[in-house]
């Protein structure tokens, strides 16, 4: 019988009336909104362009009613950071190959900022870290935004 190792968070973050668990070294706790409200999108565009959450909800809203997509799809996101020099990198995903992680992305790119798309949710790196409301360093890489230099 084959044992598993057991994974330990780093750490815990009392966040309000609750704990998070850590991870990963490079994780930052990032939510500008005054609640969570499954806003990722919001949140990493925010956190990428240094806007307020209020401004990124316009941004991508005034882009969408453009292109009349719904805000958090790619090609609604795509077009709304172009402005902001921003580019869409696919994954290529290779078989028998793993995916790179949040966690270790950030890690190997310690400079520049990122938008990153994972399963059903988006997270924003910069600067060797990344943010989010819940460690999601785990999470497996399909594609990000780069923004040029």
């Amino acid at each position: 019988m084959a044992f598993r190792e057991l994974k330990v968070p780093i750490r815990f973050e009392k966040v309000g009336k609750k704990k998070i668990r850590v991870w990963h070294e490079n994780f930052v706790y990032y939510q500008p909104n005054d609640h969570e409200c499954g806003d990722c999108g919001i949140r990493a565009v925010s956190k990428a362009t240094n806007h307020s959450w209020k401004e990124s909800l316009a941004l991508l809203y005034k882009t969408a009613m453009t292109l009349q997509e719904p805000p958090g799809s790619c090609d609604n996101i795509t077009e709304a950071l172009k402005e902001y020099g921003f580019r869409w990198v696919p994954y290529k995903a290779v078989r028998g190959v793993k995916r790179p992680t949040v966690a270790g992305f950030a890690e190997e790119h310690k400079d520049g900022t990122y938008i990153l798309r994972v399963a059903h949710h988006l997270v924003c790196a910069k600067e060797g870290k990344y943010y989010d409301i819940w460690d999601s360093g785990n999470e497996s890489l399909y594609g990000y935004w780069e923004k040029a230099e």
